[in-house]
């Protein structure tokens, strides 16, 4: 067996450049024929190293020429193309069949399959490298906005499918079976006939040998017939399998993914170009916007130019700050992607970062996160005000928000979202406490969150520049609007050269306002918004943004944003009770790893509570799959074969190319008004469902949302039946 090479007499370098010249010319023509001639060069390709006789099946042969590269040690992560090659001629075959018409997006995900196919075989040439800027062909031809007649039509009776969309579930045990045992009786069958024949070949054969060999197979034969009869049952399952698959191109692997995130787009990198360290910066824009892949080209410029130039700020250091710890290790593996090395000192959580700046003071003091609410049970003299209201009153409100004596007392600073009303007599009662807890953190030496920076925003006006604090050139911050003023004003006093900055107001679920005007953050005329998500499909942009409006989620500083990436429209799944409801995601889960070939890491369950988590980790282990929460602390955005398990608020920033919401109640409540935690509760959700790519999947219960404190989820399934009616045939 050998193996064709650029040189190798199977396919010398200019009949290889010839196949590729040819295989160019149809570049930007039909798509379904362009596929169709892909195809033909993989095989033409993988059949010449086989040898003679081997199968004349497609999916054999790229088979059988997987075996043959793995043997001769091809890492396992270079073979994955094979079974998406495999998958694809699906389609292909629908072309040489049926004479259908392919998509764009499907041309070019032929594409990028084929070109990690020549990767995997080695295959290099000039006629290669040209072939590889091609792509540009296939996207200069796509409008935005541009959505083939083919997929409209698939799109429409993918709707009419979601009506039964529990029937299909529960066929897919059944389906699985009957494929599986059919593929075993074709392989029988082939067995037992070449046995036949060889059998009559000899001259001393057996009657009775003929006999039982023809009987055995002719009990194969009526047994597939039989099977295929079954099959047909489940001729809206195929199709409905068949469809989703057409449009789930970008996102099987993680290898898919990562590709996904390499370009900038014209729009990111106009933002990028936007960034010019000596002032303050905002990057706004929607869920799927790519903000922080933005933030992190501008980290790597900035390290680029530091290296570039003479050390003129001696010292001085860059830094990468994000809000969660589960950010961080998403944000180090991207910037790992972008092949940014040595950013994992760079990329820390503002809280880590915060207690550092803290301990450098050498004063002796701690941050304890639960300090405030303990003193508000100690300290709390109001009538008014529980323990729990008054210590968000104090740490989330007042010393959050940087918020002055003279503007809580005497001038009545609005408190948007917090739970009551108070008189001017209540806020000087809650002013006193506050003075009191003050004072007690200060006599122990243990501090709030939110005080702790107050006490660094002190120091650092006291001390202008001092180098123990103020050591920052610039600081990168992602998802700012969920930092409290405090926490950027600090940071504002830390820096030479400003704050560069990602974030959404309209995905905020940690704060009620924009804190950046509090914090003395000057970006006026220093911002850029980015409209157009590149991660989500237009049906997923959709159906999320109507779930907004409908929350009445917009505010002045939200952007909607336009997706121009067709994709299967998002399922609603129902069911009386948690157990049932919870075995349909399971089954939605294998549905996507078995048949429509997802690497378990690109599916995450996300939902409510660690309770909701523990249970569905539960049944996926007992159905053989493994799971890991993105919170476990040797959890890795790089572990393979691992379904993702998340919490709504832990999601955040995140993306998945498919996502199963879990949502058999909602979030607990916050200590805020019922307003302003039913507007938080509506965020988390919103937040949750956009973090979907490619496949979105929402599991609630039926006639479970009767009270007022359920309308979150009642609209949201109003928002899935509408997008049905409309969309729908």
């Amino acid at each position: 067996m050998r193996e064709p090479t650029e040189d190798s007499p199977l396919a010398p370098s200019g009949a290889l450049d010839e196949r590729l010249e040819r295989l160019l010319a149809l570049a930007g023509t039909d798509e379904g024929f362009f596929v169709l001639a892909l195809h033909s060069f993989i095989e033409a390709w993988a059949a010449d190293a086989l040898p003679a006789g081997a199968s004349d099946s497609f999916p054999e042969i790229i088979r059988q020429y997987a075996d043959h590269l793995r043997a001769q040690g091809r890492p396992q992560a270079e073979l994955r193309v094979f079974r998406r090659i495999v998958q694809e001629h699906a389609v292909t075959n629908k072309v040489r069949h049926s004479f259908a018409r392919l998509d764009r997006e499907e041309a070019l995900a032929a594409i990028h399959n084929f070109l990690e196919f020549c990767a995997a075989c080695r295959i290099g040439s000039s006629a290669l490298e040209k072939f590889r800027r091609s792509l540009d062909l296939w996207d200069e031809k796509r409008s935005p906005r541009e959505t083939s007649q083919e997929l409209a039509r698939i799109r429409v009776e993918l709707i009419a499918a979601q009506k039964d969309n529990r029937k299909l579930l529960g066929q897919t045990e059944a389906w699985a079976r009957d494929k599986l045992r059919l593929a075993e009786l074709d392989g029988e069958a082939l067995r037992l006939s070449a046995e036949l024949e060889r059998e009559k070949a000899r001259a001393t054969a057996k009657a009775a040998r003929l006999d039982e060999l023809r009987r055995d197979l002719n009990a194969l034969v009526m047994e597939k017939k039989k099977l295929a009869e079954q099959l047909s049952a489940y001729r809206d399952l195929d199709q409905y399998v068949d469809h989703v698959s057409r449009f789930s191109l970008y996102t099987r692997t993680r290898m898919d993914y990562e590709r996904s995130v390499m370009k900038l787009t014209p729009e990111q990198s106009e933002a990028l170009e936007g960034i010019r360290p000596g002032h303050d910066f905002l990057i706004r824009g929607g869920a799927g916007t790519g903000k922080t892949i933005v933030l992190l080209h501008a980290l790597a410029r900035v390290r680029r130019e530091r290296r570039g130039e003479l050390e003129l700020r001696p010292g001085r250091r860059t830094l990468f700050l994000t809000y969660t710890t589960t950010l961080v290790k998403y944000d180090r593996y991207v910037a790992e992607i972008l092949k940014e090395a040595g950013t994992d000192d760079l990329i820390v959580t503002a809280d880590s970062f915060f207690l550092s700046r803290l301990k450098s003071l050498g004063q002796r003091q701690r941050v304890d996160y639960g300090v405030i609410p303990r003193l508000a049970d100690k300290l709390n003299t109001t009538t008014f005000f529980t323990a729990a209201e008054l210590a968000v009153e104090v740490e989330d409100f007042i010393f959050g928000n940087l918020v002055t004596r003279r503007e809580y007392v005497e001038e009545k600073i609005p408190r948007r979202g917090m739970r009551q009303p108070l008189t001017a007599v209540q806020r000087e009662a809650v002013w006193g406490v506050r003075d009191s807890m003050a004072a007690e953190m200060e006599h122990d030496g243990v501090l709030s969150k939110n005080y702790s920076r107050i006490k660094m925003i002190e120091f650092l006006e006291q001390h202008p520049g001092d180098g123990r604090l103020a050591d920052l050139d610039v600081a990168f911050v992602d998802e700012s609007q969920d930092l409290s003023a405090a926490d950027l004003r600090a940071l504002k006093l830390m820096t030479s050269r400003g704050l560069v900055m990602a974030g959404d107001t309209g995905q905020s679920i940690y704060g009620l306002s924009s804190p950046y005007k509090r914090a003395g953050v000057d970006i006026s005329g220093r911002s850029r918004v980015l409209h157009t998500s590149f991660r989500c499909t237009v049906p997923i942009r959709d159906v999320t943004e109507a779930y907004r409006r409908l929350s009445g989620l917009e505010d002045e500083e939200a952007e909607a944003t336009a997706a121009f990436r067709d994709g299967p429209v998002p399922e609603l799944y129902t069911a009386s009770g948690r157990e049932e409801l919870a075995r349909l995601l399971l089954r939605k889960a294998a549905l996507f790893i078995e048949r429509l070939s997802y690497d378990p890491e690109n599916i995450a369950v996300l939902a409510p509570t660690k309770t909701d988590l523990a249970f569905i980790g539960d049944m996926l282990g007992h159905a053989g799959y493994h799971y890991a929460n993105v919170r476990d602390d040797d959890f890795s955005f790089k572990q393979e074969k691992t379904i993702r398990l998340s919490s709504l608020h832990s999601s955040k920033g995140l993306d998945f190319a498919v996502v199963l919401l879990y949502l058999p109640s909602l979030p607990p409540r916050t200590e805020y008004d019922e307003r302003a935690g039913e507007t938080l509760v509506r965020n988390l959700i919103y937040v949750a469902m956009t973090r979907a790519m490619d496949n979105l999947n929402v599991f609630t219960l039926e006639g479970a949302h009767e009270g007022q404190r359920d309308e979150p989820l009642q609209d949201l399934v109003r928002v899935f039946r509408q997008y049905q009616a409309e969309k729908g045939p």
